[in-house]
């Protein structure tokens, strides 16, 4: 855990999160908050949250559980019990922001909803993160990813992409999660800049479905129109021991291309601006490949860059985390549990001011219910000691 002195140079230093988040996308919003300085406390059922039995696991828990809730307390609640509701109650209307990633209509049936809370504690950013949103008829299905993905758009452009005969992607890859956990972030800044100013809080209402949208917000334009234009898309080519991806967009890129693969290129009329290269870029790709596959992928990479011409290798995630450039940068925090030592990628974003790595590990299933009942509530060891026998808390 960070010392206290950088801790109160962190943004969102003073800031409290009550945490009802399960799975991926709440979590991955409230670990950005617990980065930035905010006290998060995640609230968990006895068995916890799901992905604390998620690969990759040690003998000694998820390293994926901690990848998305380090730097979080926990506390376990019965939220079914009538007294853990109320429990749960008090301790919102102890905190500057609530995240929760329940189905529509759950919180509400349990009084903690965002008009429950708001009436009495005006200040609350209440943000509900859901697949679809709390109203309208998808409101109540299933939010995972893959669901997601197939219903938003995002896998049919993936797989019109690949061409004629491909079947719709293997979904192995959250998207649609990741994206929403970092959007609801991004909104309740928002709303907490409402709040300094007004001394009002907001309610966010953050979708799955819409955040993967955002991803295809150019394909949403191409069946609107008459005829229907090309999408340029961007294709990996062949190289002698794998595979390179080049992005041949503009025309200096096109031009710095030419020069090393074919010269006469820049004479084609196939290739003689950007639209002409969208509806010859299988001729392109073809061209490209033909130059490629005769030598190594390291070789394509380095020539292409050198020439401003952008290309890449594909790196596997253990190349990821060698990448001496991220590890300059500081992308990765590493954290020590009962293991040993890994490495956690930090928030996708850096201040000048101060850093921002995770805080620490995730916190163990109900590792602070007792401190934080006396702490927040004032709660004293035979109140505490009457809901763990009530199994109202754990």
């Amino acid at each position: 855990m960070s010392d206290v002195s950088h801790e109160r140079e962190l943004p969102l230093h003073g800031i409290r999160v009550l945490d009802f988040t399960s799975m991926v996308s709440g979590p991955y919003c409230t670990r950005l908050l617990a980065d930035m300085g905010a006290e998060v406390i995640k609230v968990e059922t006895i068995a916890g949250d799901l992905i604390r039995y998620g690969a990759p696991l040690t003998a000694h828990g998820s390293r994926y559980f901690h990848a998305f809730n380090g730097g979080k307390h926990s506390i376990v609640i019965d939220l079914k019990h009538p007294d853990g509701a109320a429990l749960a109650r008090q301790l919102a209307l102890r905190c500057d922001v609530l995240v929760e990633n329940n189905r529509p209509g759950v919180m509400d049936k349990l009084g903690l909803g965002a008009a429950a809370l708001r009436a009495e504690h005006p200040a609350l950013v209440y943000c509900a993160i859901s697949g679809f949103g709390p109203e309208g008829a998808m409101h109540d299905w299933p939010a995972y990813a893959p669901i997601v993905h197939a219903l938003s758009g995002f896998d049919a452009v993936f797989m019109a992409a690949q061409g004629e005969g491909a079947l719709p992607p293997i979904a192995s890859v959250q998207v649609a999660d990741v994206l929403t956990g970092a959007f609801a972030f991004g909104a309740i800044q928002s709303a907490l800049i409402k709040r300094f100013r007004t001394g009002v809080g907001d309610v966010v209402d953050s979708t799955l479905i819409e955040s993967a949208m955002a991803l295809v917000t150019g394909d949403l334009q191409v069946p609107q129109l008459q005829p229907t234009q090309r999408i340029l898309t961007f294709k990996a080519v062949r190289t002698a021991d794998g595979f390179v991806i080049p992005v041949i967009l503009t025309d200096k890129a096109f031009a710095s291309l030419a020069r090393i693969i074919n010269p006469g290129w820049r004479d084609d009329p196939r290739f003689a601006n950007n639209r002409a290269r969208v509806a010859n870029v299988e001729a392109m790709h073809a061209g490209i490949e033909a130059w490629t596959i005769q030598r190594p992928a390291l070789e394509c990479q380095s020539t292409f860059m050198k020439a401003d011409v952008p290309c890449a290798c594909y790196a596997s995630p253990t190349d990821v985390l060698n990448n001496a450039h991220l590890q300059a940068r500081g992308s990765f925090t590493q954290l020590i549990d009962e293991a040993g030592a890994f490495l956690v990628n930090n928030a996708p974003f850096q201040f000048a001011s101060t850093r921002t790595p995770v805080r620490g590990l995730a916190p163990s299933l109900g590792e602070h219910t007792r401190a934080l009942l006396s702490s927040l509530l004032a709660m004293n060891d035979e109140d505490i000691d009457r809901l763990l026998a009530d199994k109202v808390i754990c």
